[in-house]
């Protein structure tokens, strides 16, 4: 197994080409140092920034906790005065219902008193044999008297 092959040269200072290498390579590695530093700051910096994002997220959940129950307790005040106010309501309903029937119940009882007492006066209305025999008992206690 070959992956490739490379002729080399024969140079005329050795030491120049390895110290070359080497510096080389301590620049690579002096620039890979460098963006390492600068990932690792921008790194802290996303992280910092995270953090305070994510802490002004539990602010805000906190305050929309917050506002729900605020808004619950008042919808529950409101609810309840509305029940309240519907109750008070059929209550006097109810009031101004029941003197209307008990007119109604008057004004029929009066109209059954009324054809009641006619009735009677009908019923104690005297005929024509009895005025006669009322008048006739009267003449006679009179004429008894004498």
């Amino acid at each position: 197994f070959r992956l490739g092959s490379l002729k080399l040269q024969k140079v005329s200072s050795p030491t120049e080409v390895i110290k070359e290498l080497i510096c080389h390579c301590l620049d690579c590695v002096a620039e890979l140092h460098a963006e390492k530093e600068h990932l690792q700051k921008e790194n802290e910096r996303l992280l910092s920034d995270w953090n305070d994002v994510q802490g002004l997220l539990e602010k805000c959940v906190e305050a929309k906790e917050e506002l729900e129950a605020d808004l619950y307790k008042r919808f529950i005040l409101v609810l309840n005065e509305k029940k309240a106010k519907i109750r008070n309501l059929q209550k006097l309903l109810k009031e101004a219902q029941e003197p209307a029937e008990d007119t109604t119940h008057a004004r029929d009882s009066m109209a059954t008193v009324q054809t009641a007492v006619e009735r009677e006066r009908d019923y104690d209305g005297s005929t024509d044999e009895e005025c006669e025999n009322l008048t006739q008992p009267s003449t006679l206690a009179s004429d008894r008297s004498y």
